[in-house]
């Protein structure tokens, strides 16, 4: 009972921390965004400090950083999209710098290291074009797609939980998350789509029928999110990748499903709604 009152605790302290920075300014939000990139940077990392790899922390910080910068200047229009380009020569200079470090395993380091700005870093630096949507004028700061897609990941997840613990009896991924199932999976799909409506009446310049959409491939990649990060622990042998978070682990833990639902929902948008 203890542990699930500093969980709900904790919930519902993050929840209002987000949207207050989310919704009082672009800079705020940049700001809150910023430090779950570095913190995730600094959980992906410490999963490899028992092991013989050792990533580039200081590349892996710099060039996220650096990534979601200009990302955010690109999406709010103060710098051209050819901008983009200048992150090239950064991913060369984490293999060059390698020469220097004198570790045992050049290949694995300058591996995960990459591997963690792609499964990090572009992830959060997509959400700027969600903030900075196209649809709404473009360039204007309007969080209200980014905030719909936290509304669907928090409402598939409760559903799923509440359906699971009911009736849930038939194994989603055994292996790998051996407490979620197919019956509480289809449930918060179900509920998800339902809040698609809701969601069309609070942003009427997306279609119903995209929305519909949306919320399927949220929930889709949301759990695939999820579940990656659970296969990640299951590998390093722990349960959580931090502590930062009473009862919820660490920023990994809490924003797994954002990673895979970010770049898929944007994608979507871009292809079929813009």
């Amino acid at each position: 009972m203890k542990k699930l009152i500093t969980r709900t605790i904790t919930g519902i302290v993050l929840v209002l921390v987000m949207l207050t920075a989310i919704l009082a300014s672009q800079y705020s939000f940049a700001l809150l965004f910023l430090v779950i990139l570095s913190v995730s940077i600094s959980e992906f990392i410490n999963l490899y400090k028992q092991s013989d790899v050792q990533p580039n922390k200081f590349f892996a910080y710099s060039v996220s950083i650096i990534l979601f910068a200009v990302s955010f200047l690109i999406a709010k229009g103060n710098i051209e999209f050819k901008y983009f380009f200048v992150l090239l020569p950064f991913f060369l200079m984490i293999m060059a710098a390698e020469l220097y470090r004198k570790k045992e395993k050049p290949a694995e380091n300058i591996a995960v290291t990459i591997f963690s700005i792609i499964y990090l870093a572009i992830p959060l630096s997509l959400i700027n074009f969600l903030v900075f949507p196209d649809i709404m004028g473009g360039n204007t700061y309007t969080p209200k797609i980014l905030i719909a897609i936290f509304a669907l990941i928090w409402i598939h997840d409760s559903g799923a939980y509440l359906v699971g613990v009911s009736i849930g009896k038939n194994r989603l991924f055994e292996r790998i998350s051996p407490k979620k199932s197919w019956e509480g999976a289809i449930g918060g799909t179900l509920i998800a789509i339902f809040a698609s409506y809701f969601i069309c009446n609070y942003i009427p310049e997306i279609k119903l029928i995209h929305w519909i959409a949306i919320s399927i491939l949220t929930v889709v990649s949301s759990t695939y999110g999820d579940l990656t990060e659970s296969m990640f622990k299951r590998y390093f042998g722990i349960k959580d990748s931090g502590n930062i978070l009473p009862g919820h682990g660490g920023v990994l833990d809490r924003f797994d499903s954002l990673f895979f639902a970010v770049p898929v929902v944007l994608a979507y948008i871009k292809l079929f709604v813009e």
